[in-house]
């Protein structure tokens, strides 16, 4: 008879929170600190350690607890569900953020992007500046970037539970 795994949820929430704690803190100091709005390759690589941290821990800490098992599918639920949860987390304090505590982030992000785009346009008519003017208002609303980190935290989180469950899964012998 084939022995069962162990359910995923008390691994996907326990990490999934440590996901969204670890971020929020670091993104609270960030904020502390006046770098909010900056966005450069340590800020990127900080997240990054921070998600493949929690996956990792959450399917060795799942694979112990389930006699030393995990398949690939446990793998990517795990992984995929605490990147998301983890980022739902995250995504409730930047609402918070920006609607409540700072809403004038939005602003600081807009001017970020109008000087970038003077500073990159060859191209430096008014009609052209107005016309990315817009359309970078439309991506520096609150909902756009949510929906765009939601699914980075989809895109990621799968990647990363490929990559870390192909090194740790371990198939249970049908025969035992």
């Amino acid at each position: 008879m084939k022995s069962k795994s162990i359910p995923i949820k008390k691994h996907l929430l326990q990490f999934s929170f440590l996901l969204g704690i670890s971020i929020i803190t670091y993104l609270i100091i960030r904020y502390i600190t006046g770098n909010y709005t900056t966005k450069n390759i340590f800020h990127k690589i900080t997240l990054l350690i921070l998600a493949l941290s929690s996956i990792t821990i959450g399917l060795f800490s799942y694979k112990k607890n389930n006699n030393g098992f995990i398949s690939l599918l446990e793998a990517l639920k795990i992984g995929i569900g605490v990147t998301v949860l983890g980022g739902l987390m995250v995504t409730i304090w930047e609402i918070i953020l920006l609607k409540v505590i700072d809403p004038d982030i939005i602003t600081q992000l807009e001017e970020i992007q109008i000087k970038k785009i003077a500073e990159n346009s060859s191209d430096f008519t008014q009609e052209n500046i107005e016309r990315k003017l817009a359309v970078t208002q439309k991506f520096t609303s609150p909902w756009i970037m949510i929906l765009a980190a939601f699914i980075e935290d989809i895109i990621v989180g799968f990647f990363l539970s490929l990559i870390v469950g192909l090194l740790v899964r371990k198939k249970r012998d049908p025969f035992k």
